[in-house]
């Protein structure tokens, strides 16, 4: 009999996604990758298969949503999902001189970082439900906490996934379904290279899948670091509205993204 655990990664190809799936593989663990980047997918699948853990890779785009929860549907039935990772996620800038960011890129990022989060879980929670039990890790960002003048729309997707993600632990806990949300700070990765601003306290990608597994171990709600920069965040989004906004516009402000633009 075949008792591994199913974990579901959505973004699995690089960054913390990649990370995390490493972090994961073992003899116990069959993991269902999905990305756009086959060739980088591939790779991830072999790291992983070289620990033991038995892998299935899947070409996936988390804005196309037909298609992406046909395939979430499909993989559950023959495999039901004990743990899905939502990690997809790509971030955007305001331009020079404090352009705004067109309508293309902001659809981008909230398809990506929001719709793409609800899409994938929506096919599983039924099935968790029925099951009583599952668990969800959702990917968020600090961000979500107080947004960052450099970045609009990527805080707005961040924002809209804490939301999202807190309530489903409430709805779903009598269900027995854990849900955990992280809230990394800055993480290296080309996610976090294309962040034309300063990046404080940035920790490498392993150092990031390390905490969130021993997060979601623990079933922590919130999961954040790294230490000091969550406990700025969270001063921030106390404090009166003066105070955060003129610390904010001290250290990210279009001046300081054009300084970053024209590096």
């Amino acid at each position: 009999m075949n008792d591994r655990q199913n974990i579901l990664i959505t973004g699995a190809s690089s960054g913390i996604g990649e990370a995390l799936a490493i972090r994961l593989a073992n003899q116990n663990t069959r993991l269902l990758l999905l990305a756009r980047n086959t060739d980088k997918l591939n790779n991830v699948a072999k790291q992983c298969e070289s620990l033991s853990a038995e892998v299935f890779t899947h070409a996936a785009d988390v804005k196309e949503i037909p298609e992406l929860q046909h395939l979430i549907n499909e993989i559950d039935e023959e495999y039901p999902i004990d743990m899905i990772i939502c990690n997809a996620g790509v971030t955007n800038s305001i331009g020079e001189n404090g352009k705004a960011e067109s309508w293309e890129e902001i659809s981008h990022v909230i398809d990506t970082n929001l719709y793409g989060v609800v899409a994938s879980l929506n096919p599983l929670i039924s099935s968790m439900q029925k099951r009583k039990s599952g668990q969800i890790v959702i990917n968020s960002s600090l961000a979500a906490f107080y947004g960052m003048a450099v970045t609009p729309a990527y805080c707005a997707s961040k924002a809209g996934v804490k939301g999202y993600g807190e309530a489903l632990r409430g709805w779903l806990k009598h269900d027995n379904i854990k849900v955990n949300m992280v809230y990394p700070g800055f993480v290296k990765s080309a996610l976090s290279d294309s962040f034309k601003a300063d990046k404080p306290f940035m920790i490498s990608a392993e150092k990031a899948a390390d905490i969130i597994v021993k997060g979601i171990e623990k079933n922590k709600a919130s999961i954040s670091f790294p230490f000091p920069l969550n406990f700025g965040v969270w001063f921030l989004s106390a404090a009166p509205a003066g105070i955060a906004d003129w610390i904010m516009g001290k250290l990210y402000n279009p001046d300081t993204a054009n300084k970053h633009l024209k590096s």
